[in-house]
């Protein structure tokens, strides 16, 4: 029974992690997750993290995309340089 039990163990700071996540996610209250089976509780857990993951590779892509919309970098621009392809109009 002992080694049957330890394939369920769990940590306390893991457990209340998840838990919060849940609530901070889900808005799902702590005293819910009690009355869950353990795997049903497992599964919900890597549902949830796969989704998160993908939400912020998506996120990620989107700020890129953003950012590579915005105007050019101005730190190399010389307006000199380009006064002096006009120079020759001066006349």
């Amino acid at each position: 029974m002992q080694q049957q039990f330890s394939l369920f163990q769990i940590s306390l700071t893991s457990l209340i992690k998840n838990k919060f996540e849940f609530f901070w996610q889900k808005h799902i209250q702590p005293s819910e997750v009690d009355t869950w089976d353990y795997w049903f509780f497992e599964e919900f857990i890597k549902l949830m993290n796969q989704r998160n993951k993908e939400e912020a590779e998506n996120n990620k892509k989107q700020s890129e995309s953003q950012n590579n919309m915005k105007l050019p970098n101005m730190s190399s621009y010389n307006p000199a340089s380009m006064m002096n392809k006009f120079g020759g109009m001066r006349k």
